[in-house]
């Protein structure tokens, strides 16, 4: 039952990790497109492409399971009060690893994240209260570090994309060709002059 529950879980964070990545990129492409035409149509951005997709979608999927994670902390609290209800007394290492075992049976996803726990010498009527307040703190600094590298991967990627767009290298402009060719009559006009002359 907890494998099952944590396979869908896992599922439904990829999937919507999946969907969150198809949006940025489609953003990104939007603005990359109105930027230059010829950056969205060149080989090193289908490449950047694919490896930002899947680079993406790793990030936003952990990310949204860590969400997850962090919605279920308050039906956590409310666990280990029931279970810590009529226990008194200082917590040891031991006994604080083995409170947190529980919670990770009961709540298959909180343990994808979290798996040590050292609350030695705190009363064991604190300890719902100080271990969901460390979870929370610890999913939001997680989560924020799953931001940063988002940013980070996505700046990286369009970076690269513009240094490889060249889209005027080796190639005249319009305003070029008509000059040439007006160019080019002027010159034959007047060597037909000159030969009407000597005619």
């Amino acid at each position: 039952m907890i494998f099952f529950s944590l396979v869908t879980t896992g599922f439904s964070c990829i999937f919507y990790g999946i969907i969150v990545t198809i949006t940025i990129m489609a953003i990104l492409y939007a603005i990359l497109s109105a930027i230059s035409k010829s950056m969205v149509r060149s080989a090193p951005f289908y490449v950047t492409g694919v490896i930002l997709f899947v680079l993406l979608s790793v990030q936003t999927s952990i990310m949204i399971g860590a969400m997850e994670a962090k919605s279920q902390v308050e039906s956590v609290n409310m666990f280990l009060g029931q279970i810590l209800e009529n226990r008194t007394g200082i917590v040891g290492k031991q006994e604080s690893q083995v409170i947190l075992d529980s919670v990770k049976e009961n709540f298959p996803i909180i343990g994808s994240y979290i798996g040590l726990a050292d609350f030695s010498g705190h009363d064991i009527s604190d300890i719902a209260e100080s271990m969901t307040q460390t979870m929370l703190e610890y999913l939001n600094t997680y989560i924020w570090h799953r931001v940063l590298w988002i940013i980070g991967i996505i700046v990286v990627a369009v970076v690269i994309v513009m240094l490889f767009d060249k889209p005027n290298a080796g190639v005249a402009t319009r305003g070029d060709a008509p000059r040439s060719r007006h160019g080019n009559d002027r010159v034959r006009t007047e060597r037909h002059q000159r030969v009407r002359r000597r005619r």
